[in-house]
């Protein structure tokens, strides 16, 4: 490709003494010197033009090929930044999952004149990891318990516990429990379920449980709530449906995820009297104990 644009080329003058060699190749019989100059100056004219039209041509081709470069770098750049934006929202959001105290919105509401239901650490530990968590943690007494809990103290403090792989690991003290002191499922009374359900259940949803498995919930605690035991005159047969309520809810987390998972959402007539007898012969015994005492 020629280095100078023949749209600025000056056609020469094909009549002067610079061009006497050229004219006389084309001068003969027919042809003068005068038209051997316009001769010349006609084909200069037709090879300028296809001149033009190639560099004008090629102009274009760079200038297309500037234009695809330009766009592929602003399209590399827009990829670039996009996917910047979105390792920023990705790790935005998951900063936003583990610290959701730190992100939480402040609500335009004065300090509450009564207490706060707040589970204690241990609970809200459990209730994230979807593991199993004592009805007592949702009692008055549990939440009773967890408002008088000294985060600033605690929090400082390690404990080293066993998990579930087997290995031993250091976790702040807040999350560990002392079992001792903790009323199992089945101890607590008809009261303390009551408070204990509903909250164990807004909860659930509060740690984003699956729906399913909090419906199952309802519908589990909902039987047990209108089962005619409840209102049984026989103290054992009302203790039944709590103990009923612990063994069962216990093995459903052990066996969730196995081939041996199951639902709870609808009574199993036949483990229940099961765990009415297991209640009227610890009876039985205690009242035979208390008999050979006398």
């Amino acid at each position: 490709m020629q280095a100078e644009d023949p749209n600025l080329a000056t056609r020469p003058d094909f009549s002067s003494e610079d061009f006497r060699d050229a004219r006389l190749q084309l001068t003969n019989d027919t042809v003068d010197d005068d038209q051997a100059a316009r001769i010349l100056g006609t084909l200069w004219d037709i090879q300028n033009a296809k001149d033009i039209q190639r560099w004008n041509t090629h102009q274009e081709e760079e200038a297309q090929r500037a234009r695809d470069l330009a766009d592929q770098a602003a399209a590399t750049l827009a990829e670039q930044q996009r996917r910047l934006r979105e390792e920023e929202e990705a790790a935005l959001a998951e900063e936003r999952k583990k610290n959701k105290a730190k992100y939480a919105p402040v609500p335009d509401v004065e300090v509450p004149s009564g207490p706060v239901d707040i589970p204690a650490p241990y609970a809200t530990r459990k209730l994230k990891k979807g593991e199993y968590c004592e009805l007592y943690f949702f009692t008055n007494a549990g939440l009773a318990e967890a408002d008088s809990f000294n985060a600033s103290i605690d929090d400082e403090a390690l404990t080293l516990l066993k998990s579930d792989n087997g290995q031993h690991v250091w976790i702040p003290a807040s999350n560990t429990r002392d079992r001792s002191t903790v009323i199992k499922d089945e101890d607590l009374t008809w009261e303390q379920f009551g408070e204990a359900s509903v909250r164990l259940i807004a909860a659930m949803r509060e740690h984003d449980w699956q729906k399913d498995r909090v419906d199952m919930h309802v519908k589990f605690w909902t039987a047990l709530e209108v089962h005619p035991w409840r209102r049984s005159t026989y103290n054992h047969l009302k203790q039944a449906l709590l103990l009923y309520q612990s063994q069962q809810r216990q093995k459903w987390h052990r066996a969730i995820g196995t081939s041996q998972a199951f639902s709870l959402a609808k009574l199993n007539e036949e483990v229940l009297k099961r765990a009415s007898d297991e209640l009227a012969e610890k009876e039985r015994s205690a009242r035979l104990e208390n008999l050979r005492q006398v």
